[in-house]
């Protein structure tokens, strides 16, 4: 993930915390925020993690059609013992 993706993901939950901080004592308090953002951010994990599948998914559509399926791990780096 680039620096700006995480940049934003951390405004975002900030935001969501700032949003919740504002809301009158008796609307919100840290036994209901904590809990409704802990369920926010496993859906975005969640999310994340069928992301990175697809993307897996898809490299390796792209390495089989180009005939090179054993172009190594998808991150392209291979261990010292192949070199």
């Amino acid at each position: 993930m680039n620096k700006t993706a995480r940049s934003n993901r951390r405004e975002d939950v900030l935001s969501f915390a700032r949003e919740h901080a504002r809301e009158p004592r008796g609307g919100s308090n840290v036994h209901t925020f904590i809990p409704v953002l802990l369920e926010r951010l496993k859906a975005e994990n969640a999310q994340l993690r069928g992301s990175v599948v697809e993307l897996a998914l898809q490299i390796q559509a792209l390495r089989d059609a180009l005939g090179n399926p054993q172009s190594g791990p998808i991150d392209g780096h291979r261990s010292s013992s192949h070199r």
